[in-house]
């Protein structure tokens, strides 16, 4: 008698969570961000030395001068030349 009222209840809340969990998505007010639309992004490159030569000058000028137009780094990659000979630096800017 007393499992029986003991497992009702237990069902009865599995059921009652179960369907909390299924409408509280429907219900919710979720507000859609149309900020993704507005983004732009933008991607430079600047020819490098060699690997034990390189110089950090022109990366730090393009930064600065993005960065004036409000642009922001997100991504900075260095893709090596064959044989070590130099490579590029790339950059992708967001704003």
């Amino acid at each position: 008698m007393k499992s029986d009222l003991f497992i009702r209840t237990l069902l009865i809340i599995i059921v009652i969570l179960l369907a909390l969990n299924i409408m509280t998505p429907l219900l919710s007010n979720l507000a859609t961000s149309h900020a993704a639309g507005s983004m732009q992004y933008k991607v430079d490159s600047i020819v490098t030395g060699t690997i034990f030569n390189l110089k950090t000058d022109d990366l730090e000028k393009l930064l600065n001068e993005y960065s004036k137009e409000g642009w922001e780094p997100i991504n900075i990659n260095y893709v090596e030349a064959k044989l070590g000979l130099g490579g590029k630096i790339f950059v992708v800017f967001k704003k």
